[in-house]
This record gives C-alpha cells, structure tokens and sequence, in this order.
C-alpha cells in the first residue's frame, strides 16, 4: 500500500495526464492548430522563395486574372463576354465547370484579382482585393484620417460577404494601383506629390491638418521653413498648394518622401494589422503597384506586408531585373509577385483593335504564345519571385469596356472561344515552373541597379559656325506645342525674338520643343531629326517671370514613351531624352546657361535602355517645360543658342 501522501500525489498527476490528453484531442483553438490552418512564405535551404498551404504543399502563384462570367459595367450597345447568357443558356454551374477545367488542364492554380465569388468554393488557390480604403483618389490619405480602423473593418467585411467560402484563399491584397506619386499611381510629378494634394485638401480634412502639423514639426517658425524651401512664407496661416508647387530644391524633396513616408507607414501598418486580426492564417500580398511606386512607399509596404506585388506590362518577354532590385531591396527583401502581364494579339477571334490598354500588341497568336512562355519561365527563375498572374481571362469588348479599352488579353474570346495556341504554351510552361524556380542558379539582387551617367563627348567641326539660333534660324518644322489637358501654350514670332504665351493648368503642366535648323537636316530617320553637334553649351536670352520654375529637355531624333514598341534608330541614336536641374525665372532679361556636360537622364521619357550618350548627331530638338500650378503668363525669347 502506498502512503496517503503519495495516493495524493499519484491522483494529482493522473489529473494532469487526463487534462492534457483532453485538451489535445479538441485542439482546435489551441495556437498550434492555428498555425496548422495558415498559409505562409517561406524560404528554402537554397534560398528559393515558396508560398506554402496549410497541408504543407509548397507551390508558386500561377493565376489569371479577372475570372468572371461577364464583363463588369459594359456600355450599352456593345458586344461583350457574357458567356452565362449566351454560350451556356444562363446556367452559371456549367460555365464555371468549364472555367475549372480551362484553369486545371492549363496549370493555372489560382484565380486572380476580380475573380468571380462562386469560383472560390473549388480546390483553385484564390486571391481577392479587399479595398481597405474604399475607392477614392486621395485613399492614401487613410490612415492619416480618424476611423480608418473602422473603415478597414467595414469595407473587409464587406468584400468577404460576398464569398461563401474563402477556405483556399490564401491571400489579400489590401488594394490596386493607388496613387502613392499624389495623382496617380504612374506620374512621377517632383512638384505634385502626396504632400501637394494633402495640403489642397479641405481644412477639416485630417490629411490637410497632418501635411500641417508634419511641416510644422519639421520646422520651427515658418521663415524657417521659407528658407529651406527658397520662398518666402509669411506665417503657417499663407502656406498653401501653389505655395508649395513653386518650390523645388533637394530640401524639398527631402520633405515630399518623409511626408510619403508617413502616410504610407500609417496605411500599412493599420490596414494589415486590422486584416490579420480579422482573417488569420491569410497572407497580406501588398497593394499591386501600378509598375512603379516611390521609394519610401515600397519599404513601408515590405515592412508590414508578407509579398510586394506590382503591375509589368513589358515590351520584350523578359523580366525587368532592375524594378525587381527596386522592390526586393527596397522592400526589406520581401518575395515579390507580378500580378498583371500580358500581350495582345492583332490576330484575335474578337475583333479587338487594341488601341486602348497597357503592354504591347503582336501579329498573331503564336507570338502571344511564344512570349508568355519566354517570360514566365524568366521571371519564375528569379528566387524572390513566387508569382504571376496574367491579365485577363476573356477578351474586352471590340467596341470599348466601361473605360475604352478595348484589347485582346483573353484566355477565350468574347464568345467564349479558346486561344488554344496560347492556352497549349501556357499549359506547358506551367507545368515547368516549379522546375524552374528549384533548378534555377539564379540569385537575388545584393543592390540597387546603378543609374549610369551621361557621356557627352561633342564631334569636331571646325566648318560650324560658332553658335546656332533655334529661334533666327529656319528650323526644321515649326516648334512642337505640349500641355496637359487643362493647359496650354502658344509660340508666336516677333522679328528675330519669340513670345511664348503658357498657361500651366493644375496637372503637369505644359512646354514647348524648338527643332534644329533645316541646314543641319539628317535625311534619315524621322523626317525632324537634325544635326547638331559640335555644340557643348545651351544659352538662352529671355525674360522669364520671377520664380517660374522651368526645366530644359534634350531629345533625340528617335524618342519616345519609356517601353515603348520600338524606337525609330535609323539616324543613328537611340531615342533617348535628357534633362538639365530645375530653373527659376529671374523676373528681368537674363542669360541663362546650360552646359551638355550636366544633362541627367530623363525617367519620364525616352529609352530608358539607351547608352546615356547624348547623340547630337541625331536630335529631335530642345524643350522649355513648365510645371502645372503656376499659373499663366508670357515669356520674351531674344534668343536661343547652341554655342561650342
């Protein structure tokens, strides 16, 4: 027999046996089965990035986007998918069997954004845009507002309503292609960033009143603040957007990017948590960048997201490897998924004409084909990247969707057809993927890519006259007007001397290209192109308002859209743009001196593959560019020389 105390003792521990034996047999509330119903990312012992499902299974995100049985919003009078109604006899259950079977026999294993609701009760990964800050232009500013928890709670609510299962979701994006640049997601406007719009906003505004109290912080009294900006302020009660938009110095950009710093930290790190709390065991996939977003956006995004997703619409079917540095690095090395490429076909079954949409336009079929192939097996062999989602499951309409576009990026036509060409070469390249990713030898980027500078090496020619007047001489074609939609510009002459009349809108403003002289003609390549080498310094003898801030563009012949299809060479440059620093009118007659040897590359235009040579041999001309929010006025040109 034992001694009572150790009866005591005995029971004591068969109790705890009993509790601990219960308690795992109902586990699940318990950490551990949470942990065991999560998705993840994970990285593996070669250094390979994989997303992985609660069962174990690792595997990379191959979706297509936009999986729905109709178009959304179509225009009236339109011809548009609607494969329910008139393929299937409105039989919703038919049409989506035939969905499953197109994704499953084509290796596609996860529906994309805007994917139809009843797709998502089928063994297919899913993802779905949440919209945390609703729809508005200036959602940025969300979490700079009060309640933006609350919104992030009701508007997440809201989308996952519509679902009846989100079992095999393994992921959120938080929203699409916001305007972080301040207008939009894609124009990289120095003077109109999210600073600018917050400080136009409402008073009341709680955006308007932290641009505020962000600025006041940053600077003691105002005339502190004037100084570092280079205008003159009075009080913090003058300080106003046109204020802003007439300052330019590194000072001020130093500001614009801490003030993007904050509003992105703030949106993130709330609109995350909040959707974590709400739906755990799901990965928060970033916001979809629209190709490009700022710096202090992309760090904000990997400090708090589990992926960092964007947009690429490429030219070649070739991974960008310097927008993937740009994300990794910036991002705290965070996986990276493309969640929107594509190419249309001018061959297609829809009678899409393809002239509204992003990314590039081919002949046929076979060449989508071809470069679906090429650049997914590119892109999937980067070890950071664990995704990629195509863009779109039907073609648009031929006559325009709710937008204009009007393009050939389906899987089926309108009608419901197969691309089987490029439905074939997309089964069998998903079908290698994993392959590829685990084989691959490739490695992450260590650094940011290096801009690489300008080389301006001027020819000899002794025969050229010492200087050439753009204005005096008989140019080419008569100067090349630009402006935004609510500005303009005129160009009229007055004897040997110019009068520009400008008026800069509230967008990005407006400008005006002087060609070279006809003597100076190429004879091959765009009928514009001129040579003017031999020349080292730009001087322009005007009057220009006081404080009018202008920049000064160099073109060659061959320029146009970054990632453009092709650029016209045949007269030997490569189509590059360049651009001198910032300008301010001096508010008198002046001389004002620019020399090649300081050009910068220009971002927003040109060839952003070129050589970084100034091809003077091959010029499409020189440009005046005025930033918007300056108002309106007019400018006396008594001259505008090249001189050696």
């Amino acid at each position: 027999m034992f001694p009572l105390n150790m009866k005591r003792k005995l029971l004591f521990c068969l109790l705890i046996i009993v509790l601990v034996s219960s308690s795992g047999c109902d586990s699940k509330n318990t950490p551990q089965s949470q942990a065991d119903k999560a998705f993840k990312v994970e990285q593996d012992e070669k250094g390979k990035f994989w997303f992985v499902d609660p069962a174990g299974r690792r595997f990379l995100s191959i979706g297509i986007n936009n999986v729905t049985p109709s178009a959304w919003n179509p225009k009236p009078n339109t011809v548009y998918y609607d494969a329910v109604n008139t393929v299937f006899d409105g039989d919703i259950d038919k049409w989506k069997e035939s969905v499953n079977n197109i994704l499953t026999e084509n290796g596609f294993n996860t529906l994309g954004a805007w994917s139809d609701p009843n797709l998502y009760d089928e063994k297919t990964y899913g993802t779905i845009i949440l919209y945390v800050a609703g729809y508005s232009g200036d959602r940025c500013f969300e979490g700079l507002r009060p309640g933006f928890e609350d919104k992030v709670r009701r508007n997440t609510q809201l989308m996952l309503s519509r679902y009846r299962s989100i079992e095999n979701v393994f992921g959120f994006f938080l929203d699409n292609e916001m305007p972080w640049y301040g207008t939009s997601a894609w124009d990289n406007i120095p003077t109109y960033t999210l600073l600018e719009v917050a400080v136009g906003l409402s008073p009341e505004d709680g955006a308007h009143q932290a641009a505020r109290q962000f600025l006041m912080g940053r600077y003691k009294t105002a005339k502190a603040f004037s100084e570092a900006w280079g205008h003159p302020l009075e009080s913090w009660d003058k300080l106003d957007i046109e204020f802003l938009r007439r300052c330019l110095n590194d000072k001020t950009q130093a500001d614009r990017d801490a003030f993007t710093a904050y509003a992105a930290d703030k949106f993130f790190d709330i609109a995350s948590r909040v959707v974590r709390q709400m739906v755990p065991g799901k990965l928060t996939l970033g916001t979809r960048f629209g190709g490009h977003a700022p710096e202090p956006v992309v760090r904000a995004c990997g400090k708090y997201c589990d992926v960092i997703s964007f947009n690429s619409y490429r030219r070649l079917p070739k991974a960008d490897e310097d927008q993937l540095a740009r994300f990794w690095t910036w991002g705290g090395k965070r996986p990276l998924m493309v969640t929107e490429y594509s190419w249309r076909g001018e061959e297609n079954t829809s009678g899409n004409p393809n002239t509204g949409g992003a990314g590039s336009v081919v002949k046929t079929q076979a060449e989508r084909a071809a470069n679906y192939r090429a650049y997914v097996e590119d892109l999937l062999s980067y070890p950071m990247v664990v995704g990629a989602h195509w863009f779109e499951f039907a073609d648009q309409s031929p006559q325009g969707r709710f937008d204009g576009e009007n393009s050939n990026y389906g899987v089926v036509d309108t009608k419901h057809r197969l691309y089987t060409e490029l439905l074939e070469a997309m089964a069998k390249t998903n079908a290698l993927v994993d392959d590829i990713h685990a084989r691959s030898t490739r490695k992450s980027p260590t650094s940011l890519p290096k801009q690489r500078p300008v080389v301006f090496e001027p020819g000899q020619h002794p025969e050229r006259p010492p200087y050439i007047d753009l204005i005096a001489e008989e140019a080419i074609q008569t100067p090349e007007l630009f402006y935004a939609n609510d500005a303009n510009t005129s160009f009229q002459r007055d004897g040997d001397s110019a009068v520009v009349r400008y008026d800069t809108g509230q967008l990005w403003g407006c400008g005006i290209l002087f060609f070279g002289p006809k003597s100076l003609a190429v004879g091959r390549g765009p009928k514009h192109a001129t040579d003017i080498d031999g020349y080292s310094v730009v001087a322009i003898d005007a009057e220009i308002p006081k404080n009018l801030s202008f920049e000064l563009f160099v073109d060659e012949a061959g320029v146009a859209a970054p990632g453009a299809e092709t650029y016209n060479t045949n007269a030997g440059d490569d189509g590059e743009s360049f651009l001198f620093k910032t300008v301010f009118g001096k508010g008198k007659r002046h001389t004002y001196m620019f020399a090649l040897k300081d050009l910068l590359p220009r971002t927003e235009w040109g060839n952003q593959k070129g050589r970084r040579c100034v091809d003077l041999y091959a010029m499409k001309g020189l440009a005046l560019y005025f930033r918007g929010l300056q108002g309106s006025g007019t400018i006396k040109l008594y001259s505008f020389r090249l001189e050696r």
